[in-house]
């Protein structure tokens, strides 16, 4: 768990949420991420994935306070969302995203490689897609698109391929 994730012992403290705040909270995300639209997307995943219970509570913080690092607004207002006693507390500002390194982009190829290996068009794909995006063929929300419809039933590769783009 993320340091910043803390459980909290207080309940009741939230006032009920109504469908309304939830829409206009979706707006905003869309609306800060206009420029980014893979991250709205990536947002909606990590709801659906809690939904459908592929991800736990905890799971869901995580991937939201990764993902809304420098949004701290965003971010403390989702806690609004959570159930009693979670709250997610916005951790210091970094002045830069932290750069994947060779080693963990060539442990990632590897999975990829591994796991279709009786398929290797798959692969195949995957690679032509990160060239099309390093010739700026694509851009990157349509190679977000494109790598998340590739490995549509394979979340822990679209999670780490989101780790790339984060």
């Amino acid at each position: 768990m993320a340091k910043s994730v803390k459980n909290i012992k207080e309940s009741g403290t939230r006032n009920p949420i109504t469908s309304l705040d939830a829409h206009m909270y979706l707006k905003e995300i869309k609306d800060a991420f206009k420029d980014e639209k893979y991250k709205y997307k990536v947002f909606l995943r990590a709801m659906k994935d809690f939904n459908l219970r592929r991800i736990d509570i905890v799971g869901v913080m995580e991937r939201v306070e990764k993902l809304f690092q420098r949004h701290t607004e965003l971010l403390l207002k989702f806690n609004n969302f959570l159930p009693d006693g979670f709250e997610i507390k916005p951790s210091p500002k970094k002045p830069n995203f932290p750069v994947m390194n060779k080693e963990d982009a060539d442990k990632y190829l590897d999975k990829v490689k591994t796991r279709f290996q009786h398929q290797p068009y798959v692969y195949d794909s995957f690679v032509d897609m990160m060239i099309m995006y390093k010739n700026k063929d694509k851009s990157l929300e349509e190679i977000y698109e494109m790598v998340a419809s590739l490995f549509k039933d394979h979340h822990d590769l679209v999670d780490g391929f989101t780790n790339f783009l984060l």
